[in-house]
């Protein structure tokens, strides 16, 4: 078996987990000591709401579109004009 990914990079000497991969995991440094900010995390996490939420009104009214279509034409068959 091909051992190659580095789990021990993940810990110190001391045996905990290394902060930087902790909060890279953990939805980025948090502020205080880690030194960081979570402006982008939250940018970028409303930005993918609003983005599925776009796409999924999308969605619905193309498909409303289309079976709007379709039973259109399935009467005007059923009605033989």
């Amino acid at each position: 078996m091909i051992d190659s990914f580095p789990y021990d990079a993940w810990y110190l000497e001391d045996g905990t987990l290394d902060p930087a991969i902790t909060t890279f995991w953990t939805f980025g440094p948090t502020t205080g000591s880690a030194g960081g900010d979570l402006t982008g995390t939250f940018v970028l996490t409303a930005l993918g709401i609003l983005l599925m939420i776009v796409s999924l009104i999308g969605w619905v009214v193309f498909e409303h579109r289309k079976l709007t279509h379709q039973s259109e034409h399935l009467r005007a068959a059923s009605s033989g004009d």
